[in-house]
Order: C-alpha cells, then sequence, then structure tokens
C-alpha cells in the first residue's frame, strides 16, 4: 500500500502526541525540561488508565473489551 512520505493523519501515535500537547504544552510556559518532564510523564501515567479513551482518541473503533 503506498503511503505519502509524510502523512500523519494515518499515524495513529500523532493523535496521541496531538492530545499530550493539547493537555501539556499549549499555552503554558516550561522555563526547561525538568518543569516540562513531569506533567507529560503524569499525562502518560493518567493515559495508561484510560484505554477506551486512548482508542476513541486515535481513531479505533474497536471495543476494549473483546481486544482483552
Amino acid at each position: 500500500m503506498f503511503l505519502p512520505p509524510y502523512s500523519p493523519e494515518l499515524n495513529p501515535i500523532e493523535r496521541m502526541w496531538k492530545w499530550l500537547k493539547e493537555a501539556v504544552i499549549f499555552n503554558r510556559f516550561h522555563k526547561d525540561k525538568k518543569t516540562i518532564q513531569e506533567p507529560v510523564t503524569n499525562f502518560l501515567e493518567w493515559a495508561t488508565k484510560l484505554p477506551a479513551q486512548i482508542l476513541q482518541r486515535v481513531g479505533c473503533t474497536a471495543d476494549v473489551e473483546t481486544s482483552k
């Protein structure tokens, strides 16, 4: 299957990165790497507890219960 060289709309992880940036980076100032690391880690820990929302956010319609 042909894919264009740059096609973020076809890559589900790009949607996850966008969600992370919306939650952690947009309209916020982080003075250094250390001040951004904790919110990113917190977001990722929070998101891993929500598999159904992650699947929905990345565009999957699969039922989480049947995929276990």
